[in-house]
């Protein structure tokens, strides 16, 4: 393998190609390789520019993988792709592109979600990830899209034939192919194939009347896995390798609390389904005017935790189930760390239903979550991953991620007296930091 080329050369060979392909075709209606509506659907180009083109590409690609690293190029590859799945199946299956003005005209959210007799919250959320790659733009935030070139092509028949093809016949295939390959090893016949598993499973569930039935809407994700050992250490080592990645540091959360200044430092804190106690721990250690930390979660999380040497006299633990307890341990103020976006609005209103009771005039919540920004051409790669992360919480648990205005809707919901101070977004971190004040 030869050695890798610095990423100043692969910049230069990318700007090199870059002013090649423009100079050759600057007369020609390609020659700004815009996204616009109304640009060309293809890239179509002579052909002693092919190799120019295949070697920009391949470098713009090789320059992104390493820029990224191993561990973000694979999460930017594993994470979007699945959540990319279900959105091109909405926007199939309601038929959403048809139903944008096949123009330069925009149409709102709310008015797009009554054609495609579907709830603008999801059709928002759909069309909003789908914009981080570039399909659709969105005019006024939070309120109007239209189509670009690439969104434009999703309405015409054949394409639209495509991707029903690709979303409802090849994709399902593709979860079976483990047990193809288990159940039938080297066969060559086609009634083996992942597809015909996947179409035979498919059947039989409609056939039995399954797909319908949810004999208790409240269990969640988490009920359904708690009887496999197997899946349930899956999930827990892979929330845990999550949790590793840079951006995902508990560091970010724990130095931007204002508490170097006493005055402002509670003594008292709890830290609401704090499982292990990490942050907590962390808080207790950076910032030593927190007298005391208490970690509520279920009881068979905290049962067998230990309170570390130093930190005995001035760590707890309790059991505690957030939706169906109110708070009873007093403090000065309480944290909550990626736990809302596991939930709807309807059951994060019970969580903070639940807290109010403990909570006192001026007391403080602070919450380490996803904010997502308003969209634009500077922040679409960024986003990505927010916006997929959004679309899992939907699919797994029909939770949500939140703008901000997202939050300030939740609270209202919970209690008017909730208000949030300030939102904090550390550079280089995932999330963001959300101080609320309770205005009794």
């Amino acid at each position: 393998m030869a050695p890798a080329r610095p990423i100043s050369e692969l910049a230069s060979i990318i700007e090199r190609h870059s002013r090649t392909l423009e100079n050759e075709l600057k007369d020609s209606p390609i020659s700004k390789f815009s996204i616009e509506f109304g640009a060309p659907p293809q890239v179509e180009i002579p052909a002693v520019l092919e190799a120019t083109r295949s070697e920009l590409i391949e470098t713009i690609d090789e320059l992104r993988i390493r820029v990224l690293g191993p561990l973000g190029y694979l999460l930017t590859l594993m994470f979007p792709v699945p959540a990319l799945a279900g959105v091109f199946h909405v926007l199939y299956k309601f038929d959403i592109p048809s139903n944008v003005p096949i123009s330069k005209e925009s149409i709102s959210y709310k008015d797009l979600a009554e054609r495609c007799n579907i709830p603008e919250d999801d059709v928002r959320r759909i069309i909003q990830s789908a914009i981080t790659f570039r399909v659709f733009e969105e005019v006024e935030p939070e309120v109007s899209i239209r189509h670009n070139a690439i969104s434009s092509t999703l309405a015409i028949p054949h394409l639209k034939d495509m991707l029903g093809l690709v979303l409802e016949e090849q994709l399902p295939g593709t979860t079976k192919l483990t047990d193809s390959i288990k159940l039938f090893p080297g066969s060559g016949e086609p009634g083996h194939s992942a597809s015909v598993l996947a179409f035979r499973e498919a059947k039989a569930v409609k056939n039995s009347g399954l797909e319908k039935e949810v004999v208790d809407p409240s269990k969640s994700f988490f009920d359904c896995i708690a009887e496999d050992e197997e899946r349930v250490a899956r999930f827990r080592s892979a929330m845990g390798m999550s949790t590793k990645s840079l951006a995902f540091k508990s560091s970010f959360f724990v130095d931007s609390l204002p508490w170097a200044d006493k005055s402002q430092c509670p003594e008292t804190i709890v830290d609401i389904g704090g499982a292990g106690g990490e942050i907590a721990q962390a808080i207790l250690r950076g910032h030593r005017n927190v007298k005391k930390a208490i970690v509520l979660d279920l009881p068979e999380v905290v049962g067998d935790a230990k309170v570390p040497e130093d930190l005995e006299g001035k760590l707890e633990y309790a059991s505690y189930n957030f939706l169906t307890e109110t708070v009873s341990h007093p403090a000065d103020a309480y944290i909550f760390r990626h736990i809302f976006h596991d939930w709807s609005d309807q059951y994060g209103t019970k969580i903070l239903k639940n807290l109010v009771p403990a909570l006192k005039k001026g007391g403080k919540i602070w919450l380490s979550e996803v904010v997502l920004p308003n969209l634009n051409e500077m922040n679409l790669s960024k986003s990505q991953m927010q916006r997929a992360a959004d679309i899992f919480m939907k699919s797994g648990f029909n939770g949500k991620e939140r703008s901000r205005k997202g939050w300030e809707n939740l609270l209202a919901l919970a209690d008017e007296r909730l208000r949030i101070v300030s939102v904090t977004k550390p550079e280089g971190a995932h999330d963001s930091v959300i101080e609320i004040v309770f205005d009794a």
